[in-house]
């Protein structure tokens, strides 16, 4: 189940989801606050060593996760960094186009840079947390922190099924392609429509019969799960001043460097 069969795995596993939710928090804010590209850099490496080196997780399925996020932010900086300009504006790179000049400036490329490197931090920090840490774990944790209870009952179940969803739209997927549902653009676009159609009618009545066995054994309102037994993990606790003391460093070195 995506990150959740990792987590499994991880060798953080066991230890209590607290420590590392902080080591996760500490490391996030800081690293969206400084807006700094070496300090998002070095929470990406960071955060990749940390689960490799404590979760055992293999240097190349860290990658392979990274690739996901990596798309979206490439475009997403690109249509900040583009732009349209005045004729005479100084730019690094531009095609003119009538009375405009397109391309990038070095503000431009200085501030996409900014915000893609600190998005990655931020997306490693989460990888953190969430290939080390089950969603079952990380509930309880949130119940500790007097999160309400309806909200982490609404993750719990959101989280489920985005899995129901995926699977009913698979087994859909599969019987059309059986049945040569995808051969040509006119019946690939029919199919695709008749499978958004039909996953979530069949997602809800799923839904509908999970609530009634719910009710059946004594739902009444609240989920209850057992905790688990954890290692207390305040070894991380070092390791999150140690974080923090190199994130606060970089900043104020970059920021002497370029000053």
């Amino acid at each position: 189940m995506g990150t959740d069969r990792y987590a499994y795995q991880s060798r953080l596993r066991r230890v209590s989801p607290m420590p590392k939710l902080l080591l996760t928090a500490v490391a996030l804010v800081l690293c969206l606050c400084c807006d700094s590209v070496a300090v998002g850099l070095f929470t990406l490496i960071l955060m990749g060593v940390l689960i490799t080196a404590l979760g055992g997780l293999s240097p190349r399925v860290y990658l392979h996760f990274l690739k996901v996020p990596l798309i979206f932010l490439v475009i997403g900086c690109l249509t900040i960094v583009a732009g349209a300009y005045p004729a005479g504006t100084e730019m690094v790179a531009a095609i003119p186009v009538g009375d405009s000049l397109w391309g990038f400036t070095a503000d431009g490329l200085w501030l996409g840079g900014r915000i893609f490197c600190k998005a990655l931090g931020a997306v490693g920090c989460m990888y953190f947390l969430s290939l080390n840490t089950p969603v079952t774990d990380l509930t309880m944790a949130l119940e500790k922190l007097h999160v309400p209870k309806l909200l982490v009952e609404l993750m719990e179940l959101i989280y489920r099924f985005i899995f129901v969803l995926a699977e009913t739209a698979s087994n859909i997927r599969t019987a059309q392609d059986s049945r040569l549902g995808y051969q040509g653009f006119r019946r690939s676009v029919s199919s695709l429509g008749m499978l958004s159609s039909m996953v979530f009618l069949r997602a809800w009545r799923k839904a509908e019969r999970i609530y009634t066995a719910l009710e059946s054994r004594g739902y009444t309102g609240s989920l209850t799960t057992l905790t688990d037994a954890y290692r207390p993990g305040w070894g991380l606790l070092p390791l999150t001043a140690l974080a923090a003391a190199g994130q606060i460093a970089i900043w104020f070195v970059e920021g002497r460097l370029l000053g």
